[in-house]
């Protein structure tokens, strides 16, 4: 009879492909990314079969490894969440508002594999327009250039934007595109009102950033909100400024492409407030953020090549 697979294995096995890193994989299961590596290696070999592979930027698993996960079912959430039973972290709710575009672009795809590693905690995401305006939530995620008391936040990047289309957009069909090609398509501008302390940036100010010549007037409608820009730029050829992190999922899914060399720094950021950092509800908000700069070092990592 053949050996069984170790349950360690398993386990490794199951936090790659849920978390789509070695070194996430090996944050939670607290081992160094080798060790993750080695892990996976010994159950292959075990087996005979690939059991993962990288696609666009993730470790996914194949159609025999995602054969072998359903086969063992939610069987390490029920353990993770037996755990948190007997730790006493149960019933812990977190009410999480942030900007607008960044909870609907880049979090909300993302936020399942947080629950999946703290099943305990029961989420709240609202996106807002204005999320100082929430003094009782237990997170919130500010795009600003300086938040107000700024000991109270969190840093979580510096914000770049680039110049993003459709990837079926004509001007790709080009063996290559820079910048300047962009101005001359046509172009959506995003304004909210609230200028560039507040993250507001044009088009006038990239080319500027660029040093590339521009040409008034640029045409274009206009919207008031980053997230409804990408909306827009999916349905149509035109190109829109985004954000270089709420632009990746897209990005990474194929269906948004990025222009070379226009990634242009922003003078804003994004910003993290715990509302509380003591007992169950300051561990959930310390674990979230956690699993949260994890994420966004992820995202870097795989698309450091926009």
């Amino acid at each position: 009879m053949r050996n069984a697979p170790s349950m360690t294995g398993l386990r490794v096995l199951e936090a790659v492909i849920r978390t789509g890193s070695l070194s996430a994989a090996s944050r939670e299961l607290c081992v160094t990314p080798a060790a993750i590596s080695h892990r996976l290696r010994d159950l292959e070999a075990q087996s005979g079969i690939q059991l993962v592979q990288r696609k666009q930027g993730r470790f996914v698993a194949t159609p025999l490894g995602q054969t072998v996960l359903d086969a063992v079912g939610n069987a390490f959430e029920r353990i993770r969440a037996a755990d948190a039973i007997l730790s006493g972290n149960t019933d812990t709710s977190l009410h999480i508002v942030g900007s607008y575009s960044f909870s609907v672009l880049w979090l909300s795809p993302r936020l399942s594999r947080f629950q999946a590693r703290h099943p305990e905690v029961k989420l709240t995401l609202e996106p807002s327009h204005s999320p100082l305006d929430h003094k009782q939530a237990d997170i919130v995620i500010l795009h600003a250039v300086d938040p107000p008391d700024r000991a109270d936040w969190t840093s979580l990047f510096a914000d770049k934007c680039v110049a993003i289309a459709r990837a079926g957009h004509e001007l790709f069909q080009r063996a290559e595109v820079h910048p300047a090609d962009v101005l001359q398509a046509r172009l959506l501008h995003v304004s909210h009102g609230k200028g560039p302390a507040w993250g507001e940036f044009s088009w006038h100010q990239w080319a500027k950033s660029l040093d590339v010549p521009l040409t008034l007037p640029l045409a274009g409608p206009t919207v008031t909100a980053e997230h409804m820009a990408v909306d827009m730029v999916l349905a149509e050829e035109a190109f829109a400024l985004v954000s270089q992190v709420n632009a990746s999922h897209l990005i990474g899914e194929g269906r948004l492409r990025a222009v070379g060399a226009s990634e242009v720094a922003t003078g804003c950021g994004y910003w993290l407030r715990r509302r509380s950092k003591e007992g169950k509800t300051g561990k959930a908000t310390g674990d979230f953020l956690s699993w949260m700069l994890e994420e966004l070092a992820d995202t870097r990592t795989c698309h450091s090549d926009f």
